[in-house]
């Protein structure tokens, strides 16, 4: 699928050149130990610690913080000390239900908050498409790629997942019925229904921040241009006119602006429009092709601010990469496979990405500060399409 029409994400109303850390960035090194009752509840622990972006496993040094998990019966007792200065910065106790992987994400989430202040990722999810033949389904996972669950059975093409602001619906284009079409799936309940079914393409849909309004492609008028419409799927608003494609719509974190892509002026390239129509802005010069804008949207109170990154093709490979905020891109991920489809995490440092190589796709995480790449559990199939959840 052409990329899926080169697969929009998210954008804002500044333009970063990288992602910006406040201050000097370094891991806070944790040692963590205990847990005898519970080792799988450890292991879980240890593994978000190292996923956590702030946060990394001691090994061959004591590390700054020692997190102790002492066990009994039903019931967690975690403390972290800072071992220079013996300061307590957290001692709770959790309680350990069946769901063990889910505690553990609860434990890293509060620790990751008393050492840095920021906010923890360990409880988000992730949703994806999963490919098996000629068919693509949606499915959900832990952001640590364990507990997948599939949404879909339609044996045909469901396409480019995107959470609502408060994670309990996904939007995505179907083709159950023949021709693309914008459904909305309520992840609670699993009923479904069509949000946009006009004659011609509907796709590429996407929330606005506030959840009142979606930004979609639509191809009913005769070109793919740019519309948005309110939730209920009514009062479409045509936002682009031009001879070129536009596709793939992605809000800003104010929701007054929309980015997409266009190859009105040749090869497809970044564009940003007033969510109320306009003028459009062009983002991206070089590389010759960009696709996949994704905006970072990081909490109040993060050390990170606001980036976009995007998918750009470089000698014949696909590579994720950061806008520099003067129309060029700063690879993050380029590596010799095609590494493409970036989704940002709630914390506004990690990515989540499509890595594909050998004709076979898996999801990769990226921290954009250290460039280390963690590749997530193989699933059954080609993984594509990655959307963080919030």
């Amino acid at each position: 699928m052409i990329r899926y029409l080169w697969l929009m994400l998210a954008l804002a109303s500044t333009v970063s050149g990288q992602v910006v850390v406040s201050k000097p960035f370094q891991k806070r090194l944790v040692a963590v130990s205990g847990f005898a009752g519970n080792p799988a509840l450890g292991e879980v622990v240890k593994n978000d610690v190292r996923l956590s972006g702030y946060l990394g496993l001691a090994s061959t040094t004591p590390g700054e913080f020692a997190l102790d998990g002492n066990v009994a019966g039903g019931t967690v007792v975690c403390t972290v000390t800072q071992l220079a200065t013996k300061k307590v910065f957290l001692s709770k106790a959790f309680q350990v239900g069946s769901d063990v992987r889910r505690t553990g994400h609860v434990i890293c989430d509060e620790v990751v908050q008393a050492i840095t202040g920021q906010r923890g990722i360990a409880q988000t999810r992730v949703a994806f498409v999963l490919k098996r033949g000629r068919a693509s389904e949606l499915a959900v996972m832990d952001y640590d790629g364990f507990n997948v669950r599939q949404l879909t059975s339609d044996g045909k093409i469901s396409a480019h997942p995107r959470w609502s602001p408060d994670g309990t619906r996904l939007l995505y284009t179907s083709y159950l019925s023949g021709f693309p079409d914008v459904v909305e799936l309520n992840l609670g309940s699993g009923q479904r229904r069509r949000v946009a079914n006009f004659p011609g393409l509907n796709t590429g849909a996407e929330y606005s921040p506030d959840g009142t309004r979606i930004a979609l492609t639509l191809s009913k008028d005769g070109n793919p241009e740019l519309y948005t419409m309110d939730v209920a799927g009514v009062s479409a608003q045509r936002l682009t006119r031009s001879k070129g494609t536009e596709s793939s719509p992605s809000w800003s974190a104010d929701g007054r602006q929309i980015a997409y892509v266009s190859d009105d002026q040749g090869s497809p390239q970044v564009y940003v429009i007033s969510a109320d129509g306009g003028e459009p802005t062009r983002l991206t010069k070089s590389p010759s092709y960009n696709t996949e804008p994704v905006w970072s949207r990081p909490p109040a109170g993060a050390d990170v601010v606001a980036t976009l990154a995007v998918t750009s093709r470089v000698g014949g490979n696909f590579q994720v990469g950061l806008c520099d905020g003067a129309g060029g891109v700063k690879a993050v991920v380029a590596d010799g496979a095609d590494n493409w489809e970036p989704s940002w995490a709630p914390n506004g440092r990690l990515l989540i990405f499509t890595k594909t190589q050998n004709w076979r796709s898996r999801l990769y995480l990226v921290d954009v500060i250290t460039g280390e790449q963690l590749a997530l559990p193989a699933v059954n199939g080609d993984a594509t399409e990655p959307a963080w959840g919030p």
